[in-house]
């Protein structure tokens, strides 16, 4: 809505702006905040918010359900199948996954404390999720890898569930724990633990041209 800057000129609060300041205080309060916090948060009028969402519910779920825009690691991620260092890309990828869960994973949870009972769409039903999308991409990228016998082959599927299951869960025992610091393992050195762990089991076996068998020697006929 339109406020004011110093220098008396009106400004435009664009909604994100004002989704922005509401997921900020409902993470914070919980459902328990008031649309009057998020004014003042977001600098607007009370008024204002409801101009554009007629409840403080739909403000709650308009704040908290996930932009529906692919995360850039996971749109690039079939464009890295057959290409550079595996480790190297699933180093990474592994670390950009984690601090989207970190962003994902309160989102998600405050939703599934406090399910809508007005018949508004929440991030708990949206068919074909986000978290699902993940899976299916990361199953079409390592089936990518094996097609091209740079993986053993292996069920795609459960590899992509072993790799971004223990993503999600080290970002949610973190959630968990951050007020007791009783998981001190940086999120570097579990990322370079869970490829090592991963890239043992699914490497492509190392095939000699030479057989390691010796064939016996032939004696001369004197």
């Amino acid at each position: 809505m339109i406020g004011y800057s110093r220098m008396g000129r009106p400004t435009t609060i664009s909604d994100p702006q004002i989704l922005d300041a509401a997921r900020a205080v409902f993470l914070e309060r919980g459902i328990a905040a008031t649309t009057a916090e998020v004014a003042r948060k977001a600098g607007v009028a009370e008024g204002s918010i409801f101009k554009r969402w007629p409840t403080k519910q739909a403000l709650f779920y308009a704040a908290l359900t996930p932009d529906t825009e692919e995360p850039a690691w996971l749109q690039t991620l079939a464009l890295r199948a057959g290409r550079g260092d595996m480790v190297a890309t699933l180093t990474d990828v592994a670390m950009e996954a984690i601090g989207f869960f970190r962003t994902l994973l309160p989102l998600f949870m405050m939703c599934w404390s406090n399910p809508s009972s007005t018949g508004l769409a929440t991030p708990l039903d949206i068919p074909n999720s986000k978290p699902v999308r993940i899976l299916k991409k990361l199953a079409g990228y390592f089936e990518a890898e094996m097609s091209a016998g740079r993986m053993a082959r292996r069920d795609a599927e459960v590899v992509a569930r072993t790799f971004i299951g223990a993503i999600q869960n080290f970002a949610f025992l973190e959630l968990l724990d951050r007020n007791h610091e009783e998981l001190p393992l940086p999120a570097e050195m579990f990322v370079r633990s869970l490829v090592h762990l991963l890239w043992h089991g699914v490497a492509p076996e190392v095939t000699s041209k030479k057989s390691p068998i010796k064939k016996p020697r032939k004696e001369r006929v004197r």
